[in-house]
């Protein structure tokens, strides 16, 4: 090949061809190096612990062997369980209540509204609630009322920024709309 004379163009075909061949090389070295990397720490496992602190369950849910359920070991982690009520709704807190009640007694309301009786409510019956707590509380008690299974419907009309919320009775259950009996609470 040395004594050859080759293009300009051929000499850069080759060498496109020798840095991908280099490439794949070096994946495959990578490749073959977690291999051995993971063989070693299987034998050091074996030796030391035996094999089943080595298997671990992969994510998803796990196959039923011959049609037979799964065995559940306990429950999960990572949050408080919501109670329900015998109607399918979460039980209420005192918050939620507030909450409701306002709503029901004077129609749909935004958040911004909702804030300022909630801030009030709270200084008479949680004193010790700082307004950013009051804040949070009512987002929180906003999304749970107004979830799947709560008793708070919402509304965005456009005029005012975020939801109307107003309770599921005033809205139609197949679509989600308001109605007609109900639209002339919205402010």
């Amino acid at each position: 090949m040395a004594g050859e004379r080759m293009r300009k163009s051929d000499v850069d075909q080759l060498l496109t061809i020798y840095f991908s061949e280099r490439r794949r090389l070096i994946f495959q070295l990578a490749r073959v190096r977690d291999a051995i990397a993971e063989l070693k720490r299987r034998k050091v496992l074996k030796e030391v612990g035996g094999e089943s602190s080595l298997v671990k369950r992969g994510p998803g849910r796990p196959r039923k062997i011959d049609g037979a359920a799964p065995e559940r070991r306990g429950r999960k982690t990572g949050g408080k369980r919501k109670r329900t009520t015998k109607n399918g709704g979460y039980r209420l807190n005192p918050w939620d209540l507030m909450v409701k009640e306002v709503i029901e007694r004077s129609g749909f309301m935004v958040r911004e509204d909702l804030y300022a009786i909630a801030l009030e409510w709270a200084k008479r019956n949680d004193p010790k609630r700082k307004a950013a707590s009051v804040d949070l509380k009512l987002t929180q008690t906003l999304q749970k009322l107004s979830g799947k299974r709560g008793v708070l419907g919402t509304y965005r009309s456009g005029t005012r920024r975020g939801y109307h919320y107003g309770l599921k009775d005033w809205f139609f259950k197949s679509t989600g709309k308001v109605r007609p009996a109900y639209l002339d609470q919205l402010k």
